[in-house]
């Protein structure tokens, strides 16, 4: 692809390699020594993206009107998503693979112009809307992290009227959140803190101090309040819970306006899903040892959720087979594949947002993004 195929786009950058349906918002500005957008990349309009070397990985998405100022490396892995309105000054930011980064991401908020300031973030994270990560020094992101909205991590505390030299301390410390860690709305993190692996920080807690691996802590000053001594679902419940999710799925889909018709009898469970100009065949198997789910087009390859261990996907996920990983991300079943998922659209706001307004001009409103 070349780089005169992007109207309205601007590009000042050295080296080259962008793969095959990349597309580029109208307004965006890059800014690079080297610039690697792999194949089915997106970066939205009104973006401002400098970095000595931006890589996006492949379906990888920059939400419209993102700010990033990073001096060596920006890179944001296959299948991630940063939504829109983001912003990002520090030396160094990477995003693994498959990770949701909300609306607004604000990433500084302080002197992060400098060595240290460094970001990295795992593989399958969900991080949401209005989260600031500080990073004078560096913040360190493991592996399906969840982070909810309004949750604030600071690598540096200090006050220009409280100095060293009257008796005040001042922290300059990097931040570590181990894999498979939460932390609840509104949580702040402190520096030099580190969050043990599956650990949960309730909601509006201060983390002052390090935290050990797989406890619930809690309060201001946060501390531990229990161990967490979760047990997995044997066979026959986790079968039991594949097809409450398959239920609970299905009934959403009405919601969205689509027909479900149960195949009376079915064994294995059937039903025929249609609208929007499609129709599919959705079959749960929930008697065997491992429950799948198969969702078959009229016209096209079908898909399987294999609900074992490793949870699988097999075969191309088009719009509802998008919509119920979605539907299962959000239930905690989360299935690896090459690009995020977004549920459909319940037809009620879609109605809206594609009606035309009074006097005959479009409403002038873009999907939201995930």
């Amino acid at each position: 692809m070349r780089i005169a195929e992007f109207a309205g786009v601007e590009l000042r950058v050295g080296r080259v390699r962008i793969g095959e349906g990349v597309r580029i918002g109208e307004g965006t500005v890059i800014v690079a020594d080297e610039l690697v957008l792999a194949d089915g990349a997106v970066v939205g309009p009104g973006c401002d993206l400098r970095s000595a070397r931006l890589e996006c990985g492949a379906g990888a998405q920059v939400g419209a009107g993102a700010r990033w100022l990073v001096a060596d490396l920006a890179r944001l892995g296959p299948g991630s998503v940063v939504d829109t309105g983001s912003d990002a000054v520090c030396r160094e930011l990477t995003i693994g693979r498959g990770t949701y980064l909300g609306q607004r991401l604000r990433i500084g908020a302080g002197a992060t112009m400098e060595e240290r300031s460094i970001v990295r973030i795992g593989d399958g994270c969900q991080i949401a809307p209005d989260v600031t990560l500080n990073c004078t020094e560096p913040v360190l992101i493991g592996h399906r992290v969840g982070i909810s909205a309004e949750v604030a991590v600071f690598t540096h505390g200090y006050h220009a009227g409280h100095p060293v030299r009257d008796g005040h301390g001042a922290a300059f410390a990097g931040v570590e959140l181990g894999a498979g860690v939460w932390l609840g709305f509104r949580a702040v993190v402190l520096p030099g803190v580190r969050v043990g692996e599956g650990t949960i920080v309730a909601a509006s807690a201060t983390v002052t101090e390090s935290l050990p691996a797989g406890v619930l802590a809690a309060g201001v000053p946060a501390k531990v309040k229990r161990e967490l001594r979760p047990r997995a679902l044997d066979a026959r419940h986790r079968r039991e819970a594949v097809a409450d999710l398959v239920a609970g799925w299905l009934d959403r889909l009405v919601f969205k306006g689509l027909a479900v018709c149960e195949k009376p009898d079915a064994v294995p469970a059937r039903w025929e899903v249609s609208g929007r100009g499609s129709r599919w065949q959705v079959r749960l198997d929930a008697e065997v040892e491992v429950a799948s789910v198969e969702l078959r087009p009229a016209a096209g390859e079908a898909a399987v959720f294999g609900f074992g261990e490793p949870l699988t996907v097999t075969g191309v996920l088009d719009e509802l087979g998008h919509d119920l990983r979605d539907f299962c991300r959000r239930a905690t079943w989360l299935f690896e594949y090459p690009t995020n998922s977004r549920g459909l659209m319940p037809q009620r706001f879609a109605r809206l947002l594609d009606a035309e307004a009074p006097g005959g001009a479009g409403a002038g409103h873009g999907r939201p993004s995930r």
